[in-house]
């Protein structure tokens, strides 16, 4: 006859081992930094020019949204310390807006404004993950590498030469770091609850630059202009949900 207190170790030591995926739901706050220029050229020709552009090119846009993340991973245990890796495949529906303008510039008697959108749909972590085990809680922290796309949308618009806007519009990978604590309890038969944050970090979402040509009508000309693109993304994440351990 087996000992009750030998199950229930044997039980014990098989918590929070082997292939486990589940779902959580959250929200999310995004925050990118832009840092943009508008270049020096024929069309921005004078330094005040500048000048008066840089705050509208190099603000903070930020914003939240709800998220739903897919979760697989495998655990080992030896002791009460849990290690291992998992991947996560987060949705989010993130788009902020940042406007400037009108503004007058002070060389010429031209307003102008600008506009920028960030947009993402998702992140794809891997993150190895180390924890701790007792009773029936578990504690851990994780942290890899994260993937993401993202759309770049910026309009400028002035009243010079019939009012025409530039937009450029960007679709681009990202390549970024993610990192992750949380606490889950067991609840039996293979099922856990589990809470968690995640950080996600991503140094560059956009670098490039944008040309274009400009109608002057008192120059009777076409002048050529251009702003160098770059921003950031960083977002935190707090989740709920069920994990199942198979």
């Amino acid at each position: 006859m087996s000992s009750p207190f030998r199950d229930a170790s044997a039980a014990e030591s098989h918590q929070w081992q082997g292939f486990y995926g589940g779902l959580l739901i959250g929200g999310i706050y995004g925050t990118s930094q832009l840092d943009a220029e508008a270049k020096s050229s024929p069309y921005f020709n004078k330094q005040s020019d500048l000048d008066q552009l840089r705050p509208g090119l190099q603000k903070t846009i930020d914003g939240f949204s709800a998220t739903g993340s897919g979760l697989l991973g495998y655990n080992q245990r030896h002791g009460n310390v849990i290690y291992g890796i998992e991947a996560d495949l987060t949705a989010m529906d993130y788009s902020e807006t940042t406007n400037t303008g009108p503004v007058r510039f002070t060389s010429a008697a031209i307003d102008f404004s600008t506009q920028t959108t960030i947009k993402t749909r998702f992140s794809f972590s891997i993150r190895p993950k180390i924890g701790y085990s007792f009773d029936n809680w578990m504690i851990h922290a994780a942290a890899g590498p994260s993937i993401s796309r993202f759309n770049y949308n910026f309009r400028y618009i002035d009243d010079n030469g019939g009012g025409q806007p530039e937009d450029f519009d960007k679709e681009s990978w990202a390549l970024g770091v993610s990192s992750n604590v949380g606490g889950a309890y067991n609840l039996g038969n293979g099922w856990t609850v589990r809470g968690d944050y995640v950080f996600n970090y991503f140094p560059e979402i956009i670098s490039e630059e944008q040309s274009f040509a400009r109608f002057v009508p008192l120059g009777a000309a076409t002048f050529a202009g251009s702003f160098d693109h770059k921003a950031d993304f960083q977002s935190h994440n707090v989740r709920f949900g069920l994990i199942k351990y198979f």
